[in-house]
C-alpha cells in the first residue's frame, strides 16, 4: 500500500509562509517611514523563520514517515497473521471433513502435497498456486451436501444417487464463492471432475476449457483415491494406480499433466511424511529424506500435530461404516452359521482380534455351544462347549454383562498347551434379546492387555446390533429343526426321512444301476413296557433303543423315528442281501441288550425288522416303505407264531 502525505507538513509550512510574509509586509510598512534599520530587522527575522522551518519541517516529516512504516507494517503482519490463521482453520475443517468421507484422515494433505509441486513443474502463476493450496483441501468439501449411505455405498451408485452425488461440485463452488477467494479457488472446486473429453460433470467442460487447476487437482485426487482403502473398495498398489492413471489419460485427465505426474512422482513422494505414505497401499517409502511440506510451511496440521483427533474421527467414521453394512446385509439370510460368519467378517474392522468364537445357549442342555468361530485355535474354539455361568463367557451370558481384563486362565481351564499359552487377552460381550442373554461373541488376542474400555464399548455396539438377527437366525435353526428332528430320540422324523429318501431314489434314477434299501424296525411288545412302568420309562426305552439301531447302522445310513415305537432306515447302494444282513446284525444287538427301566430292575426287549428294496420293491418312496412294512409285520407274526405253536408229536417207533 503507497504511502500518503503527512497531513501534518501542510498546515506547519503554510504556517511558516504566511509568518514570513506577514513579517515582510511589516518591513516594507515601517521602510515608508525611514526605518532602514527595521527593514534589515525585519528582513533578519524572516531569514530566521524560514531558515528554521526548513530545518525542523525535514525532521518532523520523517519522524513522520518513520511512524507510519511501523504502523502499517503491524498492519501487514497483522493481515497475515490472520490470513495464516484462517487458512489453517480452513485446512483444518477440510481434514475433519475429508476423514468424515474417507477412511484415511491425510488425503487433503497428499493432495495439497501433490498439487503444488506439480503446479510449480507445470509453471503455473504465483495465484494459481495459491488456488491449488486453498482447492486441495477444499475440492470435496460439498461432500456435506451428500448422504453418507451414498459417499460409503459399497457397490455401484444407482443413476439417481450418481446425480445425487455430482451436487457435490456446484455445492461446493457455492460454499468456496462466498469465502471471496482473491485466487481462482472456485474453478478448482466447481470443475475437479470436469473429464478432458468433455463427459464430466458439472458443465461438460473439454480439453483445455478445462481451467489448469482444476485439472490438476482432478488427477492428483484421483491417484490417492485409488491408493487408499475405502469401506466400499480395496485401495490400489502405486504401479496398479499409476498403470490405471495413464490409460485414462486423454479420455478422463490432462495427458501432459498425468505425464508430468508420472515423471516426477518419486520426489513428489519425498514431499510426504511418512505417517501419510502409510495410509497409502503398499506404499515404499522414497530412498530420499522427507523434506518439508510444499507449501514451505510446518505447520502443525501438515506435520501431524493434533492428528490423533482427525484419527478419531476417521475411526468413527470406520465404525459407523461397518456397523452399517452389518445392519445392511445382516438380515439377508436366516441360515444361522451365513449370519455368524458375515459378523466375524465384518467385526475386524471395528475390534481387532486373533480368534473370535460366537456361542449360543442349547435350552436343552445349558450350555454355550460354539455356532462359529475363526481365526487362530478355530478349531478348538468351534467344538468346545461352555457351561452356563463357568468361565468368562458362561459369567457373561449368566449376568447379561461384558467383560475384559480377565485373566484368560478363568476361560481356558480345559485347552490344550499351545492355546493356553497363545492366549494373553479375551474379552467378551453378551447376545441379549427380550427374555435375556441368549449367546455370547468372544473375542481373543495373542498380545496382553489388548484391550480397553474403548474396545469394550464397540463389542457392545456390535452385540446390540447384531443381536436381532443372530436371534431370529437362531430361531429359524431351532424352527427348521424341530419341523424336521423327533424331540425324543433327536433323530430325523417322519417329514426329514421322506426328503431323504426321495432325494436318494432320484439319484437312483438318474445313475442306472444304483440301488436302496430300507429298514422297518418295530419293538415288540411296547405298549405293555408302558402300562407297566409308565410312559416317562418308555420314553427312556426308546431313546436307548434308537442309539443301539444307529450304531449298526453305516455312517452314510440314515435313522429315523416315525412315530411311536416305529423306526426307518435308509442305506443308500444298499443291496437286498447287505440290508438282511443290517437287519440280522441289529436284532441280536438289540436281544443282547439289557435296557434299565428302574433302580435295580432290566428288561430285555426284542424287535421285528423287515426291508424294501429299490427297484425290486417299489420305484416310489411310499412303495418301499409300506413293502419294508409288510415285510417286518410278516417277519414278527412268523416269530410269534413259531413261539405259540404246539409241540411236535414224536412216533415211538423213532426209539425203536
Amino acid at each position: 500500500m503507497p504511502l500518503q502525505r503527512p497531513k501534518a507538513i501542510a498546515p506547519l509550512f503554510t504556517l511558516a509562509v504566511a509568518a514570513g510574509f506577514s513579517i515582510s509586509l511589516l518591513g516594507l510598512f515601517l521602510e515608508g517611514g525611514g526605518g532602514v534599520s527595521a527593514w534589515r530587522l525585519c528582513v533578519f527575522v524572516t531569514g530566521g523563520l524560514t531558515l528554521l522551518s526548513l530545518l525542523y519541517l525535514p525532521l518532523r516529516h520523517g519522524r513522520i514517515l518513520d511512524g507510519l512504516r511501523r504502523r502499517e507494517a503491524e498492519r501487514l503482519s497483522a493481515a497475515e497473521s490472520a490470513a495464516r490463521l484462517h487458512m489453517r482453520a480452513v485446512e483444518s475443517l477440510a481434514i475433519a471433513i475429508d476423514a468424515k468421507d474417507q477412511t484415511t484422515h491425510g488425503h487433503v494433505r497428499r493432495t495439497q502435497v501433490y498439487a503444488l509441486g506439480l503446479g510449480k513443474l507445470l509453471n503455473v502463476s504465483p495465484e494459481e498456486l495459491e488456488a491449488l493450496k486453498a482447492g486441495a483441501m477444499l475440492h470435496d468439501v460439498g461432500n456435506l451436501a451428500v448422504p453418507e449411505y451414498i459417499l460409503n455405498k459399497p457397490g455401484r451408485l444407482s443413476a439417481a444417487e450418481f446425480e445425487k452425488m455430482k451436487v457435490h461440485t456446484t455445492v461446493g463452488g457455492d460454499i468456496v464463492k462466498r469465502v471471496g477467494f482473491p485466487y481462482p479457488v472456485e474453478d478448482v472446486v466447481m470443475f475437479h471432475h470436469e473429464r478432458w473429453d468433455g463427459t464430466g460433470y458439472p458443465r461438460g467442460l473439454k480439453g483445455e476449457s478445462i481451467p489448469l487447476v482444476a485439472r490438476i487437482i482432478s488427477a492428483v485426487d484421483f491417484y490417492d483415491s485409488t491408493r487408499c482403502d475405502r469401506p466400499y473398495r480395496s485401495g490400489m498398489s502405486r504401479e496398479e494406480s499409476l498403470a490405471l492413471l495413464r490409460r485414462m489419460a486423454g479420455k478422463s485427465f490432462d495427458p501432459v499433466v498425468v505425464e508430468m505426474f508420472v515423471k516426477h512422482i518419486d520426489n513428489l513422494d519425498a514431499l510426504l511424511p511418512p505417517e501419510d505414505l502409510r495410509e497409502q497401499v503398499q506404499a515404499v517409502t522414497p530412498a530420499q529424506s522427507f523434506g518439508a511440506v510444499a507449501t514451505g510451511e510446518k505447520d502443525g496440521a501438515a506435520q501431524g500435530d493434533g492428528a490423533e483427533g482427525f484419527r478419531s474421527i476417521a475411526r468413527a467414521q470406520r465404525e459407523v461404516a461397518a456397523l452399517h453394512e452389518i445392519t445392511q446385509v445382516i438380515g439377508t439370510s436366516l441360515n444361522l452359521q451365513d449370519t455368524a460368519a458375515l459378523v466375524a467378517g465384518k467385526l475386524p474392522a471395528i475390534v481387532p482380534f486373533d480368534a473370535c468364537a460366537i456361542y449360543a445357549v442349547d435350552d436343552h442342555s445349558g450350555r454355550a455351544e460354539p455356532i462359529f468361530a475363526s481365526g487362530e485355535w478355530a478349531e478348538f474354539l468351534g467344538t468346545r462347549g461352555v457351561l452356563v455361568g463357568e468361565g468368562i463367557t458362561g459369567w457373561v451370558i449368566a449376568n447379561s454383562r461384558a467383560m475384559f481384563h480377565t485373566p484368560p486362565e478363568l476361560e481356558l481351564s480345559d485347552a490344550p498347551g499351545e492355546v493356553t499359552s497363545g492366549v494373553r487377552d479375551i474379552i467378551s460381550a453378551p447376545l441379549v434379546r427380550e427374555d435375556g442373554a441368549f449367546g455370547a461373541i468372544t473375542l481373543f488376542s495373542k498380545t496382553s492387555n489388548a484391550y480397553g474400555e474403548e474396545h469394550l464399548r464397540l463389542l457392545e455396539s456390535v452385540c446390540h446390533h447384531t443381536s436381532g438377527a443372530l436371534g431370529n437366525a437362531l430361531t429359524h435353526e431351532r424352527t427348521r429343526e424341530s419341523a424336521l428332528t423327533d424331540r425324543l430320540t433327536g433323530l430325523p422324523n417322519a417329514r426329514a426321512l421322506q426328503l431323504m429318501l426321495e432325494h436318494r431314489l432320484a439319484e437312483c434314477r438318474r445313475y442306472e444301476g444304483e440301488v436302496v434299501s430300507v429298514l422297518s424296525l418295530d419293538v415288540d411288545d411296547f405298549r405293555a413296557v408302558n402300562e407297566q412302568f409308565g410312559h416317562g420309562v418308555g420314553d427312556r426305552l426308546l431313546a436307548s433303543l434308537a442309539a443301539v439301531f444307529k450304531g449298526q447302522l453305516r455312517q452314510m445310513d440314515m435313522l429315523a423315528r416315525l412315530a411311536g415305537d416305529e423306526f426307518l432306515a435308509v442305506m443308500p447302494g444298499a443291496s437286498a442281501q447287505v440290508a438282511a444282513a443290517v437287519a440280522e446284525r441289529i436284532r441280536m444287538a438289540v436281544e443282547s441288550q439289557s435296557f434299565n427301566v428302574k433302580t435295580g430292575r432290566n428288561v430285555q426287549v426284542s424287535v421285528g425288522i423287515g426291508a424294501g428294496c429299490y427297484p425290486a420293491d417299489g420305484e416310489t418312496a411310499d412303495d418301499l416303505i409300506q413293502s419294508a412294512t409288510r415285510n417286518m409285520q410278516q417277519q414278527k407274526h412268523t416269530r410269534k407264531s413259531s413261539q405259540h405253536s404246539p409241540a411236535r408229536v414224536v412216533s415211538m417207533d423213532a426209539f425203536r
